[in-house]
């Protein structure tokens, strides 16, 4: 942990108790949850405002009193902006109170810290904007339910492969001759592929952690891809998305390359009207992630102007910037107010939102004299409930809506937002450019949850996100791209197949990488989501074609690669009609050949019978074992509530589905088609495979399922696990006999010996260095 992080950590700790020392000390007849907007409210208009003294933009002293006056009159002091215009709630209550002591309290704790506004250069107990957003992040999505810390290598990878490949698609349509695949803008690629290869991917040694075999993997697939960009074959920016290239080194140098003003104007002008909303935002990430990848873009559209002397040929995309104390200052200031839009059901996360972005822009000034109003960010980043409103006009004229379930806090919490009229200009040109974003992981049941979701197909996956995804699709323009964080659950199980149908419709073409949580998590922070996650990357207009990654697994220490070392394949198998709940997680080709032999086979299903005889059945457990799926001929010597068993018909012996259920083949089988967290009696039965009439196939999987049982007791612990106890299986170390079961079955299903090497080979780097019981 860097002294950055360690700060972070260290004032969030503070924050939380300094808020709860605050919340008593508001005087005023308010409701609890008033007490805590305004509470939020004013800790951000102080945050903001101690940035502001110490960078030295108010009065130099930092006395007590100063801050009180500021307070007193931020009208005299602040440049008006709406973190300082007064709120609903002290409207409301004129008779707001809060005694000098607390204030007090609060900048004593702020004065313990040194403030910067320089990001470059951070040191140990100082506050920056960047750290300041790490802590506010996590403090508002403590505020609301299912709300987790989004880091910056995934808000970037999400902006980055979302923007620039819009942009570039909109000048490729003005401009396609550019485009074309002798053109001077390819020619990058082939005379230097390094310089868009990321660096984790181009180094000779053995990366953290990585094994000899995948080091020697790495290796061959660099090459690989070095010569497939040496030879021209990259020819669309969707691209470099597939090939994981580093898409902002090559948008930047094709800007800076351009040799016709036309050209340039377009990149120019499309770059100034894209808009980026998300719907969700919180406290900003995704579009602080935005600003990131925008700003050199901006920069580098501007540096060629200048070095190719066409500022006549751009005087008005120029002045339109308007005036600027500095650069930066001017292209931050143009993509916070022309670029950026949010919405949050939260006030608080919309004024820390709002003050993120404001601070964001402060740090490019040197004195106060330089501030100017953003009238334009009370515009773009609004309060409201995002699935709660009418996306167009018909359904605004058409919406008849029942408040008579909800008291005033409910109205509150349901907080309606009319996307049709809230950002009328936008929809009425087609809707969003790009819409980014983490939606909330929050269970929907209409008849206890505060509001009502109307009109949403997704409704009955029975929560909130699949409706967000739905409702983005509605506000997203035609050419328009999205990027999403999600759980894994939406694209692998079946209570989500309203959201996976809907997804494949609305989205023709996608690419969805996915992350398992074991041994570590995309998010972090104090609030942790033990859940595995995907992020899909999508455009409402192309061919239809999909794109996936393995279920990327990585130890903390090698988290710094885990973006640049991203592979995607095309997913070529067809949608399996009798499982039709998931997305494949395919990592490499040959994945979809495996599937392709497996989807003529019948379903298990087919073999059970109701009747549970305890001779011809199989046991297992519906929880547990997150690297090993354990399946016996024997029942469990002890009762617990995820102890499951099934009966096969007396035709088919259950020693074979005995063994074809402890086979790597379902491992991943398991993997590629579900969450890697539930074991549901579907995921079981779904499983394809015809019963083996061929004596020699059949009489081995028995025998295998023998010895494997005899190794399993032998191997097995009685444990004590709290009250209770427990018979823990340790699969790992019965590898060699589940290896000769996935031969055996290899010649089942014809596979190569290729695949069959592959199967057997999937996923050890983690299933064999598991240490945990199995069960």
């Amino acid at each position: 942990m860097g002294p950055s992080e360690q700060t972070a950590r260290q004032f969030y700790t503070r924050l939380k108790s300094e808020r709860l020392v605050l919340l008593p000390q508001i005087q005023g007849q308010l409701s609890d949850s008033e007490r805590e907007e305004y509470a939020s409210l004013l800790l951000g208009r102080l945050l903001f405002i101690h940035f502001m003294q110490k960078a030295g933009f108010l009065a130099s002293d930092a006395d007590y009193e100063q801050h009180k006056r500021i307070l007193q009159e931020p009208g005299n002091n602040i440049p008006g902006h709406g973190l300082f215009v007064p709120a609903k709630v002290e409207q409301q209550h004129p008779e707001l109170h809060i005694p000098n002591s607390a204030f007090l309290h609060i900048f004593n704790f702020f004065d313990s810290y040194t403030w910067s506004l320089d990001e470059d250069h951070p040191q140990p107990q100082q506050l920056t904007p960047g750290i300041l957003g790490y802590i506010l992040e996590q403090y508002i999505n403590q505020q609301q339910v299912g709300a987790y810390y989004t880091k910056e290598d995934v808000t970037g990878y999400i902006a980055k492969y979302t923007i620039i490949p819009y942009l570039f698609e909109i000048v490729a349509r003005q401009h396609p001759a550019a485009f074309q695949a002798d053109a001077p803008l390819w020619l990058q690629l082939r005379t230097n592929p390094d310089r868009y290869i990321y660096a984790a991917l181009r180094d000779n040694a053995p990366l953290h952690g990585e094994a000899a075999a995948e080091h020697a993997q790495r290796r061959v697939y660099y090459q690989q891809l070095r010569d497939w960009l040496s030879t021209g074959h990259v020819q669309h920016i969707d691209e470099f998305i597939t090939h994981n290239l580093d898409m902002q080194q090559f948008a930047q140098d094709s800007i800076a390359s351009i040799t016709e003003p036309e050209m340039l104007a377009t990149f120019f002008q499309t770059l100034q009207s894209i808009t980026i909303l998300d719907p969700t935002c919180g406290s900003g990430a995704f579009l602080m992630a935005a600003l990131t990848v925008l700003e050199p873009l901006y920069a580098t559209c501007i540096k060629r102007i200048e070095s190719q002397g066409w500022h006549d040929r751009f005087a008005s995309l120029l002045h339109e910037m308007g005036p600027h104390p500095s650069r930066a200052y001017s292209i931050r200031k143009a993509v916070i107010t022309r670029n950026l839009y949010g919405v949050d059901i939260l006030p608080q996360a919309i004024t820390i939102c709002q003050l993120r972005l404001l601070l964001a822009l402060i740090a490019q000034v040197k004195s106060a004299d330089a501030i100017e109003p953003l009238s334009t960010l009370d515009q773009h980043i609004r309060v409201g409930n995002a699935l709660v409103g009418a996306s167009r006009h018909e359904e605004h004229e058409q919406e008849d809506v029942d408040e008579t379930k909800f008291d005033e806090a409910g109205a509150r919490e349901r907080r309606p937002f009319h996307w049709c009229k809230e950002f009328a200009t936008i929809i009425d040109h087609g809707g969003f450019s790009i819409i980014i974003g983490n939606p909330p992981y929050v269970e929907y049941h209409a008849n206890t949850f505060p509001y009502t979701l109307r009109n949403f197909t997704t409704a009955s996956s029975g929560n909130l996100y699949p409706c967000i995804i739905e409702r983005t699709q509605q506000i997203l323009a035609p050419n328009g791209r999205e990027g999403m964080i999600l759980p894994l659950a939406a694209f692998a199980t079946r209570n989500m197949l309203p959201l996976l149908d809907g997804f494949l419709r609305w989205f023709p073409t996608s690419w969805v990488s996915f992350y398992h949580f074991r041994p570590s998590m995309l998010f972090s922070g104090d609030k942790k989501a033990n859940i595995p996650t995907a992020i899909c990357l999508t455009k409402r207009q192309g061919p239809a074609q999909r794109y996936s990654t393995h279920l990327s697994k990585w130890f903390t220490e090698e988290r710094p690669q885990l973006f640049s070392l991203l592979r995607y394949c095309q997913v070529t198998t067809p949608r399996d009609h009798e499982n039709r709940h998931y997305y494949p997680k395919f990592g490499q080709r040959l994945e979809n050949t495996i599937m392709r032999k497996l989807l003529p086979h019948t379903c298990v299903r087919t073999y059970l019978t109701t009747q549970l005889v305890q001779e011809n059945s199989l046991f297992y457990r519906s929880a547990g074992g997150l690297y090993w799926k354990v399946f016996t001929n024997f029942p469990w010597p002890y009762r617990t509530t995820s102890n499951k068993q099934c009966t096969f018909q007396a035709a088919y012996d259950r020693d074979l589905f005995v063994a074809l259920f402890n086979s790597s083949l379902f491992w991943w089988y398991y993997t590629v088609t579900f969450d890697t967290f539930n074991l549901k009696d579907y995921m079981l039965f779904g499983f394809r495979f015809t019963y083996p009439y061929d004596a020699e196939i059949a009489t081995a999987l028995k025998n295998a399922c023998q010895q494997l049982m005899n190794d399993f007791r032998r191997n097995a612990k009685h444990l004590t696990r709290g009250q209770t106890g427990s018979y823990t299986i340790y699969a790992r170390k019965s590898k060699t006999i589940i290896d000769a079961i996935d031969d055996v079955l290899a010649r089942h299903y014809g596979l190569t010996e290729q695949e069959a090497t592959f199967i057997k080979n999937y996923d050890l780097k983690y299933r064999l260095r598991q240490e945990q019981a199995e069960a």
